[in-house]
């Protein structure tokens, strides 16, 4: 164990993921001009708690991405009526209510309309495409019940879902590679367990690999050299490593870097596979989007209602492994510095400021507190409790306070609250 944590506390054994999660078996068919994608979604659900409809989040048809050119058509349902409130929003109607400890197994047909070109999760580009947050997904919190949170109108992640398993089975053009979340198991075939979301890409992708321990570690590229696909793949085994030992075990077989081609200097998280951008700050980008494997894809949050509890604590993670924390400027405005835990509804009305807002004030917040071992260690003890499942701001600060007394008076100046 990294030697920061000589006197923190042994935190419990990782919380298991939930018996009775969802079970999803998805076909993807991608058609050869990569102009559409298609397929259907078969899931099997059981609430803990009575519940007379089924909540699908259709994320393609976020303003940005219908702006782009997206468009994700859903349904129909065999057996079942359905309703759209609104355009991500898909609605089954469940012919009785379903009891808590019950399972329901629907079928949703799905049609994806891809973007001529997008610098987001969804895109096409020169002989390949990358899709995440791509099909119809189930929208609920065992503690809230059915999230129906607004889609973000900038370039940010607005999914909240539950940790479920995978069976995916992708059918693409011959002659192109496909890399998915999960384990592959032959026929372009990936299975996923306990993950909150799916990514895949096609392309003409070139594959090296390496091991972390028990982790296969993989770099996807179509036009890196030898020689960056290996810094590439040296970076992702270096960052898996130090944050397994600063934050617990990494619990997936697999971890996948996809570099495509169009990509600029940003990276996108999914569970088991980030997308990164070319850039002179590829270390960086990989130490914030594996960060991110702890938090969003091990702890999940409502990333509409409190992004923070995903972009800060992954910022903070990057910079704990020696990257630059976030590129300074002169001033950050009051209501961007203030404001760290506000949710994404307050930063659609200040855009340009949610980087400076959640990621860079949010990780001023924690070093503010005075103490990063003991930050580190209520980390490690809130990714252990809270594992597979959504967590609330209120969960992290009960693990701050009890390492670092006062925790949460002080980071309400920040507008960090439960």
């Amino acid at each position: 164990m990294c030697s920061v944590f000589a006197t923190c506390p042994q935190p419990p054994p990782l919380a298991a993921p939930a018996p009775d999660r969802p079970r999803y078996v998805v076909t993807v068919r991608v058609a050869r001009s990569f102009g559409s994608v298609s397929g259907r979604v078969v899931v099997t659900f059981t609430p803990n708690r009575p519940t007379d409809r089924l909540v699908f989040r259709l994320w393609p048809n976020g303003p940005p991405q219908l702006k782009a050119g997206s468009r994700l058509d859903a349904g129909p349902v065999a057996g079942f009526r359905v309703t759209r409130p609104d355009p991500t929003t898909l609605v089954v109607h469940l012919r009785s209510p379903l009891a808590a400890g019950s399972h329901v197994t629907v079928a949703v047909p799905w049609r994806l309309r891809m973007p001529r070109t997008h610098i987001d999760r969804i895109a096409r580009f020169r002989d390949g495409i990358r899709l995440g947050t791509f099909l119809p997904l189930l929208a609920w919190d065992d503690r809230r019940g059915w999230l129906l949170d607004p889609p973000a109108r900038l370039l940010a992640e607005s999914a909240a879902t539950p940790a479920a398993d995978f069976d995916v089975h992708v059918a693409a053009p011959r002659g192109f590679r496909v890399v998915a979340t999960g384990v592959p198991y032959g026929g372009d075939r990936f299975r996923a367990r306990a993950v909150r979301d799916l990514a895949l890409a096609v392309g003409h992708f070139r594959l090296q690999t390496t091991h972390a321990g028990a982790v296969t570690v993989t770099v996807a590229s179509t036009e890196l050299t030898k020689r960056r696909e290996a810094a590439f793949l040296a970076d992702a085994r270096r960052a898996l490593q130090s944050l397994s030992a600063r934050y617990g075990t990494y619990p997936w077989r697999t971890y996948t870097i996809v570099v495509p081609p169009d990509l600029p200097t940003v990276g996108i998280e999914y569970p088991t596979l980030s997308f990164i951008g070319r850039s002179r700050f590829d270390r960086l980008v990989v130490d914030h989007e594996t960060a991110h494997q702890w938090f969003y894809s091990l702890v999940g949050n409502d990333q509409a209602r409190d992004p923070w509890l995903d972009e800060t604590l992954a910022t903070w993670g990057q910079s704990r492994l020696g990257s630059p924390e976030f590129p300074p400027v002169q001033s950050v405005p009051e209501f961007a510095a203030r404001h760290v835990g506000a949710p994404m509804t307050y930063w659609d009305r200040h855009p340009s400021w949610y980087f400076y807002g959640v990621y860079g004030e949010g990780v001023k917040a924690l070093h503010m507190l005075g103490d990063s071992a003991a930050v580190d260690c209520a980390l490690r003890h809130y990714v252990a409790r809270r594992a597979y499942t959504i967590a609330q701001p209120g969960d992290l600060l009960d693990e701050l306070n009890r390492f670092i007394p006062g925790a949460e008076r002080r980071l309400r100046a920040w507008g960090i609250r439960r």
